[in-house]
């Protein structure tokens, strides 16, 4: 039989053994914590030695998946427009997953929240958001949803999307302000790859302006010069294809005389009138004109077919003012590659008018 005096030994005694549970968990969730501090600490240094932009988007996105331990995750790009994505890069998503899902978002339904208000959202249930309308055929089942805006100099860049936290879990706040710090990291590498690839591309179209000019002024042909102004502008901008127009004397046409790159033969020789074409545009307005979609472009005439397989372009006038046009240079990405941007048209613009002076001295 049990003495009176047992209960008030083992008292003391649970209670110490409760302390001891209770500061065993906390040294654990302190663990927890520097690991995770660490972790992210490790992900913000990865991230920050990407120079590349494509391989520092893909550094970042694979570095949130990890951190918020996330079965699937995305970076989107938010396009020119600024209610769009323009480009979309994932992790966990198979490639035969992509090909039956079909093309990526453009940021309608959850995506399209986070475009519209730019700060995290949180949720444990997709389906239960009033801006969701469902997945289509063949799309991974996805029920939590962490996501937050990345910025580049007070500019939303895009944004990040974490979804099916592993285990079944909820994303928590730690998560979300894992992922906000992640994103400011990513901000600033962001930042420096593009300003790294912007002094690359300088350097670029300079080596190749000092290139035509010293074609030109060593008596080239006129059509080897002209080649060389297409190609180097279909390799620095990351072309499909090249095209320069030039007027023909007496008309109120343009001639492709040189075409370079997908399906030039479809180009050469073309005689194309003033207002139904790019070129022509560009010609008469002394000025660049750009075409998101050139295929399907209602102010380019149908007629031959030229440009399938083909999307964003951009023609510039070899020269500046009115008389000053000597003639044009087109370039046109693949179909799905992104427009370009109104840094790179000026870009081309400056490229084309160096490239115009040039002509004028070899003239002279």
């Amino acid at each position: 039989m049990a003495s009176p005096e047992e209960p008030r030994v083992r008292l003391p005694r649970l209670k110490l053994d409760e302390l001891l549970e209770e500061l065993q968990a906390r040294i654990d969730a302190a663990r927890g914590t520097q690991e995770r501090v660490r972790s992210l600490l490790d992900a913000i240094l990865s991230v920050g030695r990407e120079l590349d932009l494509e391989q520092a988007l893909r550094s970042i996105v694979e570095a949130a998946a990890v951190l918020v331990d996330a079965e699937y995750a995305a970076l989107g790009v938010i396009g020119p427009d600024g209610t769009r994505l323009s480009a979309f890069h994932t992790v966990g998503v198979t490639e035969d997953e992509i090909a039956t899902v079909g093309p990526y978002p453009e940021g309608h339904g959850i995506l399209g929240e986070l475009i519209r208000h730019p700060q995290p959202l949180r949720m444990a249930r997709i389906s239960g958001h009033p801006a969701s309308y469902g997945f289509p055929p063949g799309h991974p089942p996805m029920n939590s949803f962490l996501g937050v805006p990345i910025r580049v100099r007070d500019q939303v860049f895009g944004n990040l999307y974490l979804t099916e936290k592993r285990g079944g879990a909820e994303f928590d706040e730690e998560d979300e302000s894992v992922l906000s710090t992640l994103a400011v990291a990513a901000g600033v590498a962001i930042d420096n790859a593009r300003l790294y690839a912007d002094s690359r591309l300088r350097e670029r179209w300079l080596r190749a302006n000092a290139e035509i000019t010293h074609s030109l002024m060593s008596g080239s042909e006129r059509a080897e010069s002209l080649g060389l102004i297409a190609e180097r502008a279909r390799e620095i901008w990351g072309s499909a294809l090249a095209v320069v127009a030039m007027p023909m004397e007496g008309t109120k046409s343009l001639t492709v005389e040189i075409a370079v790159g997908v399906d030039a033969e479809a180009h050469r020789g073309l005689v194309l009138p003033m207002h139904e074409s790019l070129v022509g545009l560009a010609y008469t307005g002394a000025a660049p004109v750009t075409s998101d979609d050139v295929l399907h472009d209602p102010r380019i005439s149908t007629q031959p077919p030229r440009f399938l397989g083909l999307g964003p372009a951009v023609a510039v006038p070899i020269g500046t003012g009115a008389s000053g046009v000597r003639g044009v240079v087109l370039v046109a990405r693949e179909a799905g590659r992104p427009v370009f941007l109104r840094k790179e048209t000026e870009m081309l613009q400056g490229f084309a008018a160096q490239a115009a002076i040039a002509m004028e001295l070899a003239e002279r």
